[in-house]
Parts: C-alpha cells; sequence; structure tokens
C-alpha cells in the first residue's frame, strides 16, 4: 500500500485500496487452491486406509474360516 505524506497527515487513495484488495483476492485465490489439492490428497489417504482396513478384517475372517475347516475335517477323519 503506498502511502502519502503530506501536511494534510496521510492519505490513502481509492487506487491505494483497490491494489491492495486485488493483492489480497489473488492470496485467497492461491490459498484456496493449496487447499482443494490438500482436500484431495486427504481423500486419496482415507481411500486408501479404509482399503487396508478391508483386507485387515478379510484376512482376520479367511483365517478364522479355515482354521475351522481344518478342525472340522480333522475332527471328521478322527471319526471315521
Amino acid at each position: 500500500m503506498v502511502l502519502h505524506d503530506d501536511d494534510n497527515g496521510i492519505v490513502i487513495t481509492a487506487t491505494d485500496i483497490y491494489l491492495e484488495l486485488r493483492a489480497l483476492s489473488q492470496d485467497v485465490q492461491r490459498i484456496g487452491q493449496v487447499m482443494d489439492t490438500n482436500a484431495s490428497r486427504l481423500d486419496d489417504h482415507e481411500a486408501r486406509i479404509r482399503g487396508i482396513e478391508k483386507w485387515k478384517y478379510a484376512i482376520s475372517a479367511s483365517v478364522i474360516t479355515s482354521t475351522a475347516s481344518v478342525i472340522v475335517a480333522i475332527v471328521q477323519i478322527s471319526h471315521s
């Protein structure tokens, strides 16, 4: 912002205000773009975590099912 010092004190013109407002607007737009990029990364990160969690629970269920099947097969063989 350009400040003019004259006999009447400091003068801030409409042009000065306009230029500062434009610079501020550009800064806000730049920050918005950065936030959009970070939000996209966060969404991707969340999707990856959910995928890992699905596998974690699926593997646990398959291990339990496999173990139960082996136990049932052993019991059936031993009763034969």
